[in-house]
């Protein structure tokens, strides 16, 4: 292909490869299949951060009065009203009061669920309240046990919608049936605990209704609508009357908080001042034998004063004993707390930025889409680009690149902060973040693999010989193509077919090279997947290591759980070969973990990878070892204690192989720690254990009905027919004073 046609098909390749990563981009920024939790919390920290950074603002005037429940207020309530919760005829008068001074609106943020403490008259007045004016709201609840705030769309209830499961008639509050008129005051906080967003509705499955959250409950009556009419959801916005309230979810809007410190947006003012009229007598009142009448004095009453005239005034504690502090998305600093208000103040806001339509807008998603994907590309060509330049001077290209991308990121970040703190709109900075970043590795990946392409093709055909891993290490380390070796600890591992002479004289040739080809092909695929080295075939046997060129700490490890698999995928190899009228083949697997010299060895022209040493004959030995005990797979006592924490095995012996001095114990290797089958293998062979026990304190008579008791004609366990014969000898022929236990081998 020329020069035209190979920069073409790059060019092609490139394309593939960022479509596939801006599709990722996408799936991961817009929850598709699976969410990852922290991107979702940086988002929401980043709706903080544009706060913070665009600090608290005052309104020239708000429409909004909160008459706040305060400690000053509950100190001026003479007894028997001052105890909570405070008696309903206050209320009353409170409605009575305000409507007398032009309030447009009332709702009260206390929710009354019990009938009055003091006097049930009390709550009739207040009834009747409600009833003269109308335009009060009470506030309502879900029950927290019964009922559940859940987040989606409104047309799934399982997800964002309020939904209230169980809902009672009255909302738990008594002063429902007055004139419907309900709000809920629940408020749905995000996944930290901050609330962000107002809903404008609950829905209520036992009615089959929209129930309004109390700030749209109290709108209601300050536009005049029929109680308990709720916004209507459009595409990209909630309607209710004139306004058009722009969503943040399907079911949410965004509070515009101006501050923690409402006190400059909202005017407070204490409850006892607005019922200390001229029939109410204060504490101090009473204390002074003088009146005050805050409300209505002719000179400075409150009455009089305007500040509740056409205004719509929220009713509710600022006491911290009441427990109605949120954290809300504004902060004063940095200090826990500081981000801290009450809920009636929540109301309030939510209810302001309505009226005054100052409202936060989000970027709409087929928007965000579109900018992840475009964001994605450029990421993806600019890293590819200049990763095409050709310098002396890679390093420092590469460090260029990283710093474009991240000063990229800043950019937009703080595009975006100053988008809000000026506009008022959010434009999502994660998503373009993680385009950014899914396109630069994207276009690392790529080029990484377009300049290993041939080195790629020649790993492929070592890995016929030897393990990629060594292949890897060779690559990267040329000077190990020498002669010699070093000492390390490694584990060893010796197979071979049991009883391979005999079954292969009956086969034809072209029949035994296709049944070995097959196994050998399985069992060296096993030693790869657990990162071991293949040393050699010797006929039907393999040998293979663990720990070099590559040195893993849990060698050992990855030597059993081959041998384990090893022994799994032969079972299943037997059924195949079974229902093909092949012989049934089995293997002996030894293993063994020491020091050995491990390097190339051979001539100067020809060399192997290989190890050598005693831990490689012992290694061969132990698999020879399996026919005296009719075991599948022997370990030494140095692998066991590598493994002990991880497989299960059972002592088998203590022997000494032909042409060595030293002892040593030997263990089968049942399986791992947890697998039902070993398990259940471990527990079937406790009384093998017991008599091994008696065995060694040459107790023979109390062992043999251990191993006898493992010996039947259904099934038998190999060991203890063997252990169970030594028994009956040394009943017969007592062991010498000095005798030790351990039996010598006399064959390989």
């Amino acid at each position: 292909m020329d020069k035209k046609g190979t920069r073409k098909k790059n060019w092609a390749a490139q394309l593939y490869v960022a479509i596939g990563v801006a599709v990722l981009a996408v799936i991961i920024t817009r929850d598709i299949f699976f969410s990852i939790g922290p991107l979702n919390d940086l988002k929401l920290k980043f709706i903080d951060e544009r706060f913070d950074r665009r600090g608290e603002i005052t309104l020239d005037s708000s429409d909004v009065v909160i008459v706040e429940m305060t400690q000053a207020s509950y100190d001026q309530i003479p007894p028997p009203y001052r105890a909570a919760p405070w008696p309903r005829n206050l209320y009353a008068r409170l409605i009575e009061n305000l409507n007398e001074a032009g309030a447009k609106a009332i709702g009260i943020d206390v929710v009354m669920s019990n009938t009055d403490r003091l006097d049930p008259k009390n709550d009739q007045k207040l009834i009747n309240a409600i009833r003269r004016y109308g335009n009060v709201v009470v506030a309502g609840k879900v029950n927290e046990v019964r009922e559940a705030m859940l987040e989606g769309t409104f047309s799934d209830y399982s997800s964002s919608v309020a939904i209230v499961k169980k809902s009672v008639e009255d909302y738990s509050s008594l002063f429902y049936q007055a004139d419907s008129s309900i709000g809920i005051v629940q408020v749905i906080s995000d996944k930290d605990g901050v609330h962000r967003r107002y809903t404008p509705f609950v829905y209520s499955a036992s009615s089959d209704s929209r129930v309004p959250s109390f700030s749209f409950a109290v709108l209601n009556k300050y536009l005049g609508l029929p109680a308990n009419t709720t916004a209507e959801i459009k595409p990209n916005y909630f309607e209710l009357g004139p306004y058009r309230i722009p969503k943040y979810d399907n079911t949410t809007m965004l509070v515009n908080f101006y501050g923690i410190s409402n006190l400059q947006t909202f005017k407070h003012i204490n409850f006892v001042d607005v019922i200390d009229d001229k029939d109410f007598n204060t504490v101090d009142e009473i204390d002074l034998e003088e009146e005050i009448n805050t409300w209505d004095d002719p000179d400075f009453g409150l009455k009089y004063s305007g500040i509740f005239k056409d205004k719509v005034v929220l009713v509710g504690s600022t006491m911290p004993e009441d427990r109605d502090v949120i954290s809300v998305a504004i902060s004063r600093g940095k200090r826990a707390g500081d981000n801290q208000m009450y809920g009636v103040e929540l109301h309030a806001t939510a209810l302001q930025n309505i009226i005054i339509n100052d409202f936060i807008r989000v970027q709409s998603k087929n928007w965000e889409i579109i900018l992840t994907i475009v964001i994605t590309f450029f990421g993806f060509f600019i890293s590819s680009w200049i990763k095409s330049i050709k310098s002396k001077y890679g390093v420092l290209l590469e460090i260029a690149n990283l710093l474009l991308i991240l000063g990229i990121m800043y950019g937009f970040y703080e595009f975006s902060m100053q988008l809000f703190i000026h506009s008022k709109l959010i434009l999502t900075i994660v998503p373009q973040a993680v385009a950014l970043t899914l396109g630069y590795f994207g276009s690392t990946a790529y080029n990484f693999l377009v300049e290993r392409y041939q080195s790629t093709e020649i790993k492929r055909m070592f890995t016929h010989y030897v393990s990629g891993e060594l292949v890897n290490e060779l690559i990267n380390h040329p000077d190990k193509l020498k002669l010699g070796g070093d000492r390390k600890e490694l584990t060893i591992f010796f197979s071979d077919i049991a009883g391979f002479s005999t079954f292969s004289e009956k086969m034809e040739p072209e029949e035994l090279v296709g049944l070995m080809n097959e196994y050998l092909t399985e069992m060296t695929n096993i030693v790869f997947q657990n990162k071991g080295t293949l040393d050699k075939y010797v006929g039907d046997a393999i040998m293979s290591f663990w720990g070099a060129p590559v040195f893993y700490e849990d060698h050992a490890h990855k030597a059993c759980i081959s041998s384990i698999t090893m022994l799994e995928k032969l079972d299943d190899l037997r059924k195949r070969w079974n229902e093909r009228g092949l012989p049934s083949i089995d293997i002996r697997i030894g293993v063994n973990t020491g020091d050995v010299i491990v390097g190339n060895v051979g001539s100067a022209s020809r060399f192997d990878f290989t190890v050598m040493g005693d831990t490689v004959n012992l290694a061969s030995r132990l698999e020879g070892v399996n026919k005296q005990y009719g075991t599948r797979a022997i370990i030494s006592e140095t692998t066991y204690e590598h493994v002990k924490d991880s497989f299960l095995a059972r002592e088998l012996d203590k022997i000494t192989v032909k042409g060595k001095k030293v002892p040593t114990k030997i263990f089968e290797l049942i399986g791992e720690k947890g697998n039902e089958s070993a398990e259940k293998k471990i527990a079937y062979l406790q009384p093998f254990l017991q008599g091994l026990a008696f065995y060694k304190e040459k107790r023979f008579e109390d062992a043999l009905p251990f191993f006898e008791s493992l010996i039947s004609e259904e099934e038998s366990d190999p060991p203890s027919i063997v252990y169970a014969k030594r028994c009956k000898f040394y009943m017969e022929n007592p062991p010498e004073p000095d005798w030790d236990g351990v039996f010598e081998m006399k064959t390989k």
